[in-house]
């Protein structure tokens, strides 16, 4: 994965949630608390970046990966109201869920901290730390191939030809890999 598209897009990401909590709590403090329009427009394609940055693998050395504990626990609360306004908005009478300007404003707050610390971590580059902890391609071909094997296991076609390719030019990529080395 390159390191600066997955940069950019966390910046983006985490921007583009930033406004939509923004808007959250500007409607629900004005005079009449309403649900954003097109919430469910505009939360779903959020949502599912949000599942996409939870299910990164965490500890394994991709510098990719920017967010922290304290960070991936904001991504399940942001989640958890983008889903609750979303379902409210589909309900016969939607209404503004309880205190959600505060909850809105203190997860754009951390919104904009999260930001911040993509940018800096961006601004600094890779360092030696990152370089270091980067697992070798034969963990990481090792990996992928368990990975794949256990992909096909839950495929609804496990048997399909192209599993075995795949698996094959793994194992070809495996071998030249370990040429090049000795």
């Amino acid at each position: 994965m390159d390191n600066w598209n997955s940069q950019s897009g966390d910046m983006e990401s985490v921007e583009q949630i930033y406004q939509l909590l923004l808007e959250i709590a500007r409607s629900s403090l004005s005079d009449i608390p309403r649900i954003p329009e097109n919430i469910t427009l505009k939360s779903l394609p959020l949502l599912q970046q949000l599942q996409s940055i939870q299910q990164r693998p965490q500890g394994q050395g991709f510098k990719s990966d920017y967010f922290s504990v304290n960070d991936l626990e904001w991504v399940a609360q942001v989640r958890e109201l983008l889903e609750e306004l979303t379902g409210e908005s589909l309900s016969e009478r939607p209404k503004m869920p309880e205190n959600m300007a505060g909850r809105a404003l203190s997860l754009a707050d951390q919104a904009q901290s999260i930001k911040e610390t993509i940018e800096e971590k961006a601004a600094c580059g890779p360092t030696d730390e990152d370089e270091s902890s980067l697992e070798s391609p034969d963990v990481l071909l090792n990996l992928l191939h368990q990975s794949l094997k256990t992909q096909r296991a839950k495929s609804y076609k496990p048997n399909a030809p192209e599993w075995q390719q795949v698996l094959s030019l793994l194992d070809v990529v495996q071998s030249i890999y370990k040429q090049i080395q000795s």
